[in-house]
C-alpha cells in the first residue's frame, strides 16, 4: 500500500505531499492541470530515465519520495529482505540533479536505478500509455496465465529443477573442458611422478653418497695410512704399544721404592688399553677399506642422476620430493574430478527427465488454464465495453526455459472478423488500461497485493459502461490499493478518497496543487465534471446522487 507520496521541485510542482487511502483513491481535473505530471514522478520510482528538464526552474534538484506499507505484500517483502532491508515500511527516494548527479535511495540507503525498478514494479503497477505497460512486454503474458491457472507452484518446482539440472550440466562441462585442457599437463606430470618415484631417492642420500664418494677416491691413501699407523701404535717391532708395556714394567719395579710411582703407572695402564682399543680398529679398517673402482662410477652415477632431478624439480632432494608429493596431489585431485564427471553423468539424463516431464506437465495445465482465461476476460471485457473484442491465448513450444517449454502471449482483434494481434501494436491506452483491469478483476485474490494505478481507464467510453468500470474498480480496491486518474463523473463517484487537481497562478509562477476533498467539495467537483464552468444547484443534486447511487451498489 502507498502511503504517501512526496513530490519537490518538479515541473511545476513546489512542493506536494499525499497521503492515500487503503481502497480506491480518484484524482480528477481540468486536462493539463498536472495529472501527469504527477503520474510522471511517480514513473521515477520505477526507474524512468531522468532528465534534468524535470527539475523545476531555479531550483537545483527534484526529489521524489514514497513510503510503501509492505505486511500485505510477501513477495516485496521477502525481495528486500535478500538485499538487507527488513521491516513493514519502505521508503523510496529519487533525487534528480540539474548536474545530473541523481541519486535513488531505499530506506535511506543508496540503490540502483535496476534494484529501485525491481522493487518498484513489485510494490506498484501502472497501466496507461506509457513504457510500464506491463500488458505490452509478451513475457509477462505467461505469468498471468500461470497467476490464473495457479501454476505458480508448479512452475517454481520446475525452476528449482531446472536451476539444479543447469547447475550440474555446467558443471559436468567445466570438468570436461577442464579435463581436456589438462591432458598434456596430466600426462607431464604423471610422467614426472614416475620419474621421481622410479629414482627412489630419498633424504640424507645425496650427502651419504659424497662421504662414500670421498672415500673410494683416496681408498689408496687411507689404506696406507691405517696400515702405518696400526704397525707404529700395535703390531710393529717397537710400536708404542710395546714401549708404554716396558715403561710400566720398570714402573713396577720402582714403585717399592717411591709408592707414588704407582698413581702414574696406572694412568699409563688406562692409556695402554686405549691404545690397544685404537690399534685393532685402526688393522680392522685396513682391513675393510679398499679401491673399488667399479663402486666409485655406481657412486658418480648415483651422484649425477639426483643432479638431473634437482635441475628439474628443485635445488634440493627434500624440494624434489616435495615436488612429487604436490604433482600426486594435483593427479589424485583429475582421477577425482574423472570419478566426479561420472558421477554427474549417471545423475544427470534422470534429471533432466524428471524437468521435461514436469515442463510438459505444467505445458499441459497451461492450456487449460488458457480456455477458462479467455472466457474469463471476454466476459469481463464485454461488460467494459468491448463486446467485440476477441482474445486468444497462444501457446508456443519453445526450448526448455526456467518457466517451461512454453511461449505465451494474449492477442487481441477489438473488431469482428479482424485477425488477432499482438497488444503492443493495436491496443490503444485505454483498451489497453481496461484489459488490465479486466485481468486484475480476475486475479483479485491471487498473489501479491500491489498498488495499482490506472491512467485513460475511461479512454473511450462514457455513460453506463463509465459506471461500469468504476464499479469494477472499486471491486478490485477491496484487494488492491488502486489510483486512477479519470475525467469521468461515472468513475469518480465510487472513490472512497477523491483528490482534485488544479493548477494555479502563486507569485507571478504556475504551480500545481492537489487537495484531498471534503465530502462537500467532492458533490461539487463531480458537479463540475459533469456541468463544465457553470455548476447549478440541478447540476449538485445530481451529483450527490451520482454518489449516493454508487454507495448502494
Amino acid at each position: 500500500m502507498l502511503q504517501e507520496l512526496r513530490i519537490r521541485n518538479f515541473a511545476i510542482i513546489d512542493e506536494m505531499h499525499l497521503t492515500f487511502s487503503r481502497g480506491l483513491n480518484i484524482l480528477t481535473g481540468e486536462t493539463g492541470a498536472g495529472k501527469s505530471i504527477i503520474l510522471n514522478a511517480v514513473h521515477l520510482l520505477l526507474g524512468d530515465r531522468a532528465t534534468e528538464e524535470l527539475v523545476r526552474s531555479s531550483q537545483e534538484e527534484a526529489s521524489v519520495e514514497a513510503l510503501f506499507d509492505l505486511s500485505e505484500n510477501r513477495t516485496a517483502k521477502e525481495k528486500l529482505k535478500e538485499k538487507g532491508n527488513e521491516g513493514d515500511l519502505l521508503l523510496m527516494r529519487r533525487v534528480i540533479s540539474r548536474s545530473g548527479r541523481g541519486k535513488a535511495l531505499i530506506n535511506g540507503n543508496l540503490a540502483s536505478l535496476g534494484m529501485l525498478s525491481e522493487i518498484g514494479e513489485e510494490l506498484l503497477s501502472i497501466y496507461g500509455q506509457h513504457e510500464h505497460q506491463s500488458l505490452q512486454r509478451v513475457e509477462t503474458h505467461i505469468d498471468i496465465l500461470d497467476e490464473f491457472g495457479r501454476l505458480l507452484g508448479l512452475r517454481g518446482e520446475l525452476q528449482a529443477g531446472y536451476e539444479k539440472f543447469i547447475s550440474l550440466s555446467e558443471e559436468i562441462d567445466r570438468i570436461r573442458n577442464e579435463k581436456e585442457r589438462r591432458a598434456r599437463e596430466r600426462d607431464l606430470m604423471a610422467f614426472q611422478s614416475r620419474e621421481i618415484e622410479a629414482s627412489r631417492i630419498r633424504t640424507g642420500e645425496e650427502e651419504a653418497l659424497k662421504e662414500e664418494r670421498s672415500v673410494l677416491a683416496h681408498a689408496e691413501k687411507l689404506m696406507a695410512f691405517a696400515g702405518a699407523s696400526e704397525e707404529m701404535l700395535y703390531s710393529g717391532d717397537g710400536s708404542a704399544i710395546e714401549r708404554v708395556q716396558s715403561i710400566l714394567n720398570q714402573a713396577r719395579e720402582v714403585s717399592s721404592f717411591d709408592p707414588s710411582i704407582s698413581s702414574l703407572a696406572k694412568g699409563l695402564e688406562a692409556s695402554l688399553i686405549q691404545l690397544e682399543e685404537s690399534g685393532l680398529a685402526l688393522r680392522e679398517y685396513a682391513r675393510r677399506i679398499e679401491a673399488n673402482p667399479a663402486r666409485l662410477e655406481e657412486v658418480e652415477n648415483r651422484l649425477e642422476e639426483i643432479d638431473r632431478l634437482k635441475k628439474r624439480y628443485g635445488p634440493t632432494v627434500e624440494e624434489v620430493l616435495l615436488f612429487r608429493e604436490k604433482i600426486d596431489e594435483k593427479l589424485r585431485s583429475f582421477r577425482e574430478d574423472e570419478d566426479r564427471l561420472d558421477e554427474l553423468d549417471r545423475t544427470l539424463e534422470p534429471l533432466r527427465g524428471e524437468v521435461m516431464s514436469l515442463a510438459r506437465r505444467l505445458s499441459q495445465e497451461r492450456r487449460g488454464a488458457a480456455i477458462e482465461l479467455k472466457k474469463a476476460v471476454q466476459k469481463e471485457l464485454a461488460s467494459l465495453g468491448m463486446k467485440r473484442t476477441a482474445l486468444e491465448v497462444r501457446i508456443e513450444e519453445i526450448p526448455l526455459s526456467p518457466k517451461g517449454i512454453d511461449r505465451v502471449e494474449l492477442l487481441i482483434s477489438p473488431n469482428i472478423g479482424e485477425e488477432v494481434k499482438a497488444l503492443a501494436k493495436i491496443a490503444s491506452g485505454g483498451e489497453l488500461s481496461r484489459i488490465m483491469l479486466a485481468l486484475k478483476r480476475i486475479l483479485a485474490r491471487v498473489g501479491a497485493r500491489q498498488v495499482l494505478v490506472f491512467d485513460e481507464v475511461d479512454a473511450g467510453i462514457g455513460g453506463a459502461i463509465a459506471e461500469v468500470v468504476g464499479k469494477k474498480l472499486r471491486d478490485l480496491s477491496k484487494d488492491h490499493q488502486v489510483i486512477c486518474v479519470t475525467h469521468l463523473p461515472q468513475i469518480a463517484c465510487f472513490a472512497e478518497e477523491h483528490y482534485s487537481v488544479k493548477k494555479e497562478v502563486k507569485g507571478g509562477r504556475t504551480v500545481t496543487t492537489v487537495h484531498r476533498l471534503a465530502k462537500e467539495d467532492v458533490v461539487d467537483e463531480i458537479a463540475r465534471m459533469l456541468g463544465g464552468v457553470k455548476v447549478t444547484e440541478k447540476t449538485r443534486a445530481h451529483a450527490k446522487e451520482m454518489i449516493e447511487n454508487a454507495k448502494r451498489q
